[in-house]
C-alpha cells in the first residue's frame, strides 16, 4: 500500500513537470549584470547574464552612436563574454548586448557606454643610417643597390611609410612601408633613390599621406659618385661609366689620364634630370699601366672625381685559326712604352723573337703556324718587362688547311700545295682545281696530318681558281690561287713598222676584246681572246711607233694585262724612182712638171720630192709619179738639183733617186719690149701699106 502511493506521487510529479517545461522553454532570457572589464587603450571585454534561459552572445558597438561594429558567439550560455578589439585609445564607445533576441538596455535609444585607456604620450621620429651617401649602381630604374636603414619611433598602431622629398604616395621609397601593431620601435630598411647631389627630406607618413602632416622628418646628403666597369683591360676595352648624385642637366666631360699627362680625347655628355649620366669610353692605344678617368666640366682642368683604370698588355691574333703553315699575323698592345726584346711563342714554342713595340706599347709580328695536328693553342707574348703571365693570351686553332705558293702564278708554273691538320698518315689525300681534274693524288702524310706535293697550273682564265684538298677521313679544305696573264711568244721580236707580228699568251679573260700597243702607240687590228683565255693574235707595228726596244702591252677589256718587248728598227724600201723630166736642160719658166718612174698600179705608197736650188729647199708629197707646180711654188731664175723617194704607208722610206740638175733661165723684159715693138711696127708697115693701095685703086 504505501509502495502505490509512491508511485501515485512520481506520476502525479512528472504530469506536472510535461505542463510547466513548454512554458519554462517559451520564456525569453533575462539579461543582468551588464558591464565592461579588462578594459586597454585598444581592448575591451563586455559579460552579462541570462539567469532564466541559455542564450548566443551579441554586441553592437561604435563611436558617436553609431554602432556600425559587431562581434557574437552563437553558443548557447548562461553567462556571456565578448572581447572588442583594434579600439581607438582614449575613445568613448557606445554599445549594446543581445541574447535570444532581447536586447539591453530594454528601452530603444539608451546605449551602455564605456572609455578605452589613453596612450602614454610618445614623439615621432626616424632616425636614417647612414645620413648620407652615393649611389653605387642603379638595380633597377630610379632605384639603386645602396640600403639605407630606418629606425623609426611611432605612438600607435597603423601603417606607416617613408617618404623621399615630398608626402606623396608616389615618393614612397622602394621597401619604405611598414605595419606597426602597437607604439613602440620599429626598424626597416630602404633603397635609395635615385636623386641629384644635396640635402634631400626623408619623411615618416601614415598611408594617409597629408592628412595630419608629417610624423616625423630626416635629412640625407646625396653626393656625386662614378661607377666604370670594368675596371681594367686591354686597348680598344669599351668602359662604361655610369654618374650618379649630378647636378641636374650638368655638363660632364671625362678624359683618360697617366698623371698629369692627357692620354685620350675628351668625350662630353650630359645629366638628366635625376642627376645621372652614362656614358662608353674605349681605351686608346697606349702603354700599360694605371691611369685615371677625370670627370669633370668639359673643355676645362677642374676634376669633380677621379676613376681608376688599369691597360693591360694583350695580343690577338689574325685569323685565329690556319693550317700548318699558314702566316698568322699577331699584334700586341698594352706593353711599356717602346719596349725591347719581345718574343712571341705559340704552344710555349718560341715563334719569332727581338720585336720592339712603339711608344704606344703596341707592336706587329708573324708566326707561321709550325707543326700540330687539329687543336687549340695558346699563342702569347712577354718582353723586357712585360711577363708573360700578364698578358692577356689569345687562342689559335689548328684545323685541316691547304696553302698554296704562290698565290698569283702563271698558266703552266710549278704550284707547291702544303697541308696540315689532316689525320696522322691519312690515306687518299688528293688535289684538285676548281672543284674538276685531281692535280695531285696518293699525297704521303707524316705522323703529324701534314704533307706537301705540287702541280702545274693548267689552263684557266684570269682570275681565282679553287683549289681543294681531301682525305679518306678529312672533308675537302679549300684555298684560292690567282691566275696571271702572261706573254709566251713574240714572233720575231724585231720588226720595222707594218710588220706583222705573231704573238700568244694565255690567263687572261675568256672571248674579250684586246688591245695591244707598241711602246704606247696602238695597233688598228681587232683582236680577242679564246674563250679559255689564250691569245694567239697577228698585228701589224703601229706607223707611230718609236724606233728601239718598246714594251708590247696586251690588254683585255676585264683588265688582264700582259707584256713583253719589241725591238723597233727601221727598214728602207727595195724601190728606187727614176727621173725623167726636167734632166739636164734649162726652162724658160719656172711653172716646172716633174716627172719619174715609179710604182705603177700600187696603192700604200707615196713621193716625196725635194727640190733644192739656191738657198732653199721644197718637198713636196704626193702620190702620182708627176707632180707640176703651181704659179705660187713656180721657180726663179737659177740652177736646181731635184730627186724623189718613195715612201710607204708605215712611214717606211726608199732611197732617194740620183739627184737631176736643170736650170731656169727667163727671157729678159727688154727682149720681150724690143719684140714687142718690132711687132708693132710689122702691124703699122702692113696696115699702111693696106690703106695705100686701097686708095689708088
Amino acid at each position: 500500500m504505501h509502495i502505490k502511493r509512491t508511485q501515485v506521487a512520481v506520476i502525479a510529479g512528472l504530469l506536472l513537470l510535461l505542463l510547466v517545461l513548454p512554458q519554462l522553454a517559451l520564456a525569453q532570457p533575462e539579461i543582468s549584470n551588464v558591464e565592461e572589464v579588462d578594459v586597454t587603450a585598444t581592448t575591451a571585454t563586455i559579460t552579462w547574464l541570462t539567469s532564466n534561459n541559455a542564450s548566443d552572445s551579441l554586441v553592437k558597438y561604435g563611436i558617436n552612436f553609431t554602432l556600425d561594429k559587431t562581434k557574437s558567439d552563437p553558443n548557447m550560455v548562461l553567462v556571456h563574454n565578448i572581447t572588442l578589439t583594434d579600439l581607438a585609445p582614449g575613445t568613448v564607445y557606445f554599445y549594446e548586448v543581445w541574447s535570444g533576441g532581447v536586447r539591453s538596455p530594454a528601452n530603444t535609444g539608451d546605449y551602455h557606454s564605456f572609455q578605452t585607456t589613453p596612450l602614454p604620450h610618445v614623439e615621432y621620429s626616424i632616425t636614417l643610417d647612414p645620413a648620407c651617401g652615393v649611389c653605387g649602381d642603379l638595380w633597377r630604374p630610379e632605384v639603386c643597390w645602396d640600403v639605407i636603414k630606418v629606425t623609426a619611433v611611432v605612438a600607435g598602431a597603423g601603417d606607416y611609410r617613408i617618404c623621399w622629398d615630398s608626402r606623396a604616395a608616389t615618393s614612397v621609397v622602394y621597401g619604405g612601408a611598414f605595419t606597426a601593431t602597437g607604439h613602440g620601435v620599429y626598424t626597416l630598411t630602404f633603397n635609395m633613390p635615385l636623386a641629384t647631389r644635396g640635402i634631400h627630406k626623408v619623411y615618416l607618413t601614415t598611408n594617409f599621406y597629408d592628412d595630419l602632416g608629417p610624423k616625423a622628418v630626416a635629412e640625407f646628403i646625396v653626393n656625386p659618385s662614378v661607377k666604370i666597369d670594368p675596371e681594367e683591360g686591354p686597348v680598344g676595352t669599351n668602359v662604361t661609366l655610369n654618374g650618379y648624385g649630378f647636378d641636374a642637366s650638368q655638363a660632364i666631360g671625362v678624359t683618360l689620364f697617366q698623371g698629369e699627362v692627357k692620354k685620350g680625347e675628351e668625350k662630353s655628355t650630359a645629366a638628366g634630370p635625376k642627376g645621372n649620366w652614362s656614358m662608353t669610353y674605349t681605351i686608346p692605344a697606349t702603354p700599360g699601366g694605371g691611369y685615371t678617368f677625370n670627370v669633370g666640366p668639359p673643355n676645362t682642368n677642374e676634376v669633380y672625381l677621379k676613376k681608376y683604370f688599369k691597360v693591360t698588355p694583350k695580343i690577338t691574333v689574325t685569323p685565329g685559326s690556319g693550317a700548318v703553315g699558314w702566316k698568322t699575323r699577331v699584334d700586341g698592345t698594352g706593353f711599356a712604352s717602346e719596349e725591347e726584346d719581345i718574343k712571341v711563342t705559340f704552344d710555349r714554342e718560341v715563334r719569332v723573337e727581338n720585336i720592339a713595340a712603339d711608344v704606344h706599347g703596341s707592336w706587329t709580328a708573324y708566326i707561321t703556324v709550325p707543326i700540330r695536328t687539329c687543336a687549340n693553342y695558346i699563342v702569347n707574348a712577354s718582353g723586357e718587362t712585360t711577363r708573360a703571365r700578364d698578358v692577356d693570351y689569345a687562342e689559335f686553332s689548328v684545323v685541316a688547311g691547304i696553302a698554296v705558293t704562290p698565290a698569283l702564278a702563271y698558266v703552266g708554273s710549278e704550284i707547291t700545295v702544303t697541308g696540315g691538320g689532316f689525320a696522322p698518315r691519312e690515306e687518299g689525300v688528293k688535289v684538285t682545281f676548281d672543284y674538276g681534274a685531281v692535280v695531285a693524288a696518293d699525297i704521303p702524310v707524316d705522323i703529324y696530318g701534314c704533307w706537301e706535293s705540287s702541280f702545274t697550273l693548267p689552263p684557266s682564265v684570269h682570275g681565282s681558281h679553287i683549289v681543294s684538298a681531301s682525305g679518306k677521313t678529312t672533308a675537302a679544305v679549300e684555298t684560292t690561287i690567282d691566275t696571271q696573264a702572261q706573254i709566251l711568244e713574240i714572233t720575231p721580236e724585231e720588226g720595222s713598222r707594218g710588220d706583222f707580228i705573231r704573238l700568244t699568251g694565255n690567263g687572261f679573260h675568256g672571248s674579250q676584246r684586246l688591245t695591244v700597243t707598241v711602246g704606247g702607240a696602238p695597233a688598228l687590228e681587232t683582236l680577242a681572246t679564246s674563250p679559255n683565255g689564250d691569245v694567239a693574235i697577228n698585228f701589224r707595228v703601229p706607223s707611230n711607233s718609236v724606233l728601239g726596244q718598246q714594251p708590247v702591252v696586251v690588254t683585255d677589256e676585264a683588265g688582264a694585262t700582259g707584256s713583253t718587248n719589241l725591238t723597233v728598227i727601221a727598214k728602207t724600201l727595195s724601190i728606187i724612182p727614176l727621173p725623167i723630166s726636167p734632166k739636164d736642160s734649162t726652162l724658160r719658166s719656172g711653172m716646172v712638171t716633174f716627172r719619174w718612174q715609179g710604182m705603177t698600179g700600187s696603192t700604200g705608197y707615196s713621193y716625196t720630192l725635194e727640190i733644192t736650188g739656191e738657198g732653199s729647199t721644197l718637198p713636196k708629197t704626193t702620190t702620182e709619179s708627176t707632180y707640176p707646180l703651181t704659179q705660187d711654188e713656180a721657180l726663179g731664175k737659177g740652177t736646181y738639183h731635184w730627186r724623189v723617194k718613195v715612201v710607204d704607208d708605215y712611214g717606211n722610206e726608199g732611197p732617194w733617186s740620183e739627184s737631176i740638175e736643170f736650170r731656169v733661165s727667163p727671157i729678159p723684159t727688154w727682149v720681150w719690149v724690143v719684140v714687142g715693138l718690132v711687132v708693132l711696127v710689122v702691124l703699122l708697115v702692113v696696115a699702111y701699106r693696106e690703106t695705100k693701095f686701097r686708095v689708088t685703086e
